[in-house]
């Protein structure tokens, strides 16, 4: 079992300006994270070698042409490239099976 409370978050640099992540557990590529992606932030193109689940819990963000704001639930599976746009400071949850590929 796993517990994390909200006190323990601490984000860190994501290496990408404007994005930050908060990760809750991690092993082999897969785990769970929040993500924080301040207004006008972008993703670079990238793939999964596994699903990714998002649930948005504040803020706006577009994937590729969907866009995802507080309560919006998104699942992608391997080969369903996206990017992700913050139309505003934006937080979500992830989770995912195997490693981003940035594809550009």
């Amino acid at each position: 079992m796993i517990h994390f409370t909200s006190a323990q978050r601490q984000f860190a640099e994501a290496g990408i300006d404007g994005i930050r992540f908060a990760s809750i557990w991690g092993e082999n590529g897969n785990g769970s994270d929040f993500i924080e992606v301040m207004a006008d932030a972008r993703f670079p193109l990238h793939d999964h070698g596994g699903p990714e689940e998002i649930l948005m819990i504040s803020g706006r963000i577009r994937f590729r042409d969907l866009e995802l704001s507080a309560g919006d639930y998104l699942k992608t599976g391997p080969g369903e490239q996206h990017d992700a746009q913050a139309l505003e400071d934006s937080l979500f949850f992830l989770a995912h099976v195997s490693s981003a590929v940035i594809k550009e």
